[in-house]
């Protein structure tokens, strides 16, 4: 364990204050995005590193050995090579070959390539503009200018709306985003700056393309009423559609509500409130603000309107997020009806709600139970459920009880009604998600050792052992060796599975009916497997790990939508193994999906903060929800 002290938003320092459990001489290493930095315990100077939001890892390492004292590269052999041995801790012969290249000839064959493994994890030796770790630093201000400018979401935007849109002289229409882009960061930048008294921008990461439909409009620049001209202390907002084409031109007072300047919007071009979604600078600006809030220029403003004329079908969304807190959402507007605000410092990854009874339960990075009353937006009780996260979560209703896996290697049954544990499961590893089958009691878990292990939870035998089997699929030829399981989906009633891999694979298997398997305590080691693991239908759906699964089971036309690392989604016929639709994308993970197949409609959130609402017949973005302002780990939505 350790604790930090968090110094700067852009750029800080981590110091280690305490550290428990970690041996002797061992080495903390502590990765912030792309930069990584080491030191021997105890570590006396802070960590200098990128502030994020990025993925923090930290890692301990053991010092296995070390060269002699006086070792040396004198003693080189005619093609420079020299071997140096070394002094193992545990009395082990150990030592490294190494070979000089000293630059005046040729490099020799046996020499690694000096460019290849530029994207794998090095020393951190400080040096030259070619070292890492001035590399890194160098990625890291070059992302600190992108996010400074929003130069990403400009471009992602750019790209989506020139790809729907398909002008017929693309290069002018790129061009006239550009001037519009360069006519907006002149006057609004130095507000911006001057306001947090600093140097950057902040950029709360939460832009994300905006949903594909707009009004549509014909071009009419040149045949828009003048805008009355503007009082002192008045506003003069012009409105464009996604395509930059102006809408309306109306002078307001600045302390008016967006939702009143949807009213004036609506009288002007005739698309109802409901169905309006203002942008200023590619964040959604909410009804209950104003345009001071937001710090817009009062010498003139252009914000762009994207319109959600389509139904959602949905009507409610409930989120948990890093930042530690649950939002509720309408569907039909866009807008947040509820902020339950933080219900502790830890983030919310799992989430499963009652929305007859308006309860939710909530799954904790520090491993806490929580039971809100979402009408009243109160937590009624929380718990500590695992020592660590609390990665999955199934509920039963009607009986009240859960079912929760968890980063610490155990599953556990809860008796929702007083909050006791009735059953402890041991797995050996990560539960990652999983499947309950409440009528027979029985539950599959998703391991990350690739493994779903299945519990029968009314053939137990003594107070710790249960009827376990372990099930796995054969390995392919299609996937690399080492590639492990980063999601599953388990059909417990049809007996198959589809996993999604770390390197963008995913596999479809049936495991078959488990009849006369053994009883096996459930903290043995000796779990039976098949001797023949089932072989698995694989294909490519991304190139990055696939990180979320909503699956659709049926006995014909089984269906997968992927949520994967590289920020898109895509359906999957798994019968067929065809692609049916592939999804814009969010800036960064998909965490989670929450899929309503009866009403073709899915909800996806990611590490932008952003929330989005899908149609799976076309793969249209219809809303985009943005509120939070760390990763959307969780979601549940009707």
């Amino acid at each position: 364990q350790a604790a930090w002290v968090w110094v700067c938003r852009h750029a800080m320092e981590l110091s280690i204050l305490d550290a428990l459990g970690l041996p002797e001489g061992s080495i903390l290493s502590v990765r912030s995005g792309p930069t990584r930095r080491q030191s021997p315990l105890p570590c006396s100077t802070p960590f200098k590193l990128p502030a994020g939001p990025w993925p923090l890892r930290i890692d301990v390492l053991a010092l296995l050995g070390k060269s002699l004292a006086g070792a040396s590269l004198s003693k080189l052999d005619a093609n420079g090579r020299c071997r140096v041995p070394l002094e193992a801790r545990d009395g082990r012969q150990m030592s490294v070959t190494l070979q000089v290249f000293e630059g005046k000839n040729g490099r020799p064959n046996t020499a690694p390539n000096q460019n290849a493994g530029k994207g794998e994890e090095e020393g951190d030796a400080e040096g030259g503009l070619s070292s890492p770790v001035r590399r890194r630093d160098t990625e890291a201000e070059a992302r600190a200018y992108l996010d400074r400018h929003r130069l990403h979401e400009f471009m992602h935007t750019l790209f989506e709306s020139l790809l729907r849109e398909r002008p017929t002289d693309p290069y002018m229409f790129i061009a006239a985003r550009f001037r519009e882009a360069a006519a907006l960061e002149v006057p609004s930048m130095p507000i911006v700056l001057s306001s947090i008294g600093g140097d950057e921008k902040h950029c709360r990461s939460q832009v994300s393309t905006a949903p594909t439909s707009s009004p549509a409009m014909h071009r009419a620049d040149s045949g828009l009423r003048p805008a009355q001209a503007p009082t002192s202390g008045s506003f003069r907002v012009t409105v464009r559609n996604m395509r930059g084409w102006s809408l309306a031109r109306i002078v307001t007072e600045p302390r008016i509500k967006i939702g009143a300047l949807k009213e004036q919007l609506a009288a002007s071009i005739g698309v109802p409130p409901a169905s309006q979604q203002l942008l200023w600078w590619g964040e959604t600006m909410p009804n209950d603000t104003t345009l001071l809030d937001h710090g817009v220029p009062s010498d003139g403003v252009t914000v762009h309107l994207v319109c959600g004329t389509r139904d959602p079908r949905l009507q409610h969304l409930l989120s948990g997020s890093s930042d530690g807190g649950l939002k509720l959402w309408s569907l039909e507007s866009g807008e947040m009806l509820k902020d339950f605000g933080s219900g502790g410092p830890a983030a919310v990854v799992a989430i499963s709600v009652n929305w007859e009874t308006r309860r939710a339960v909530a799954g904790c990075l520090d491993g806490q139970l929580q039971l809100w009353d979402t009408e009243a937006g109160t937590c009624a009780h929380r718990w500590p459920a695992h020592t660590e996260e609390v990665s999955a979560l199934e509920v039963d209703w009607e009986e009240m009880r859960a079912v929760t896996g968890s980063l610490d290697g155990t599953t556990k049954i809860w008796n929702l009604k007083d909050g006791s544990c009735m059953h402890t499961l041991l797995s050996q590893s990560a539960v990652f998600t999983l499947a309950a089958n409440w009528k027979e009691m029985k539950i599959c878990g998703g391991l990350r050792s690739g493994v779903i292990r299945m519990w029968d939870l009314n053939n137990e035998r003594g107070k710790n052992g249960v009827h376990i089997r372990d099930l796995t699929f054969a390995p392919s030829s299609s996937i690399p060796s080492g590639t492990s399981v980063s999601s599953v989906a388990v059909d417990m009633v049809g007996h198959r599975a589809v996993s999604g891999l770390e390197d963008g694979h995913l596999a479809y298997w049936q495991f078959g009916k488990l009849e006369g398997v053994d009883e096996v305590a459930s903290g043995s080691n000796d779990i039976p497997i098949p001797a023949s693991p089932p072989k698995a239908k694989v294909l490519l759906a991304h190139y990055r790990a696939i990180r979320s699964i909503s699956a659709r089971w049926a006995s014909t036309d089984s269906r997968a939508l992927c949520g994967s690392d590289d920020g898109s989604l895509s359906l999957w016929c798994l019968d067929s193994q065809s692609c049916v639709a592939r999804f814009g994308r969010h800036v960064g993970f998909v965490w989670c999906l929450c899929a309503d197949w009866a009403r073709d409609r899915a909800v996806s959130g990611a590490f932008d903060g952003c929330l989005k609402l899908w149609d799976l017949r076309t793969g249209d973005c219809l809303r985009t929800l943005q509120g939070h302002s760390r990763p959307v780990r969780s979601i549940a939505a009707c």
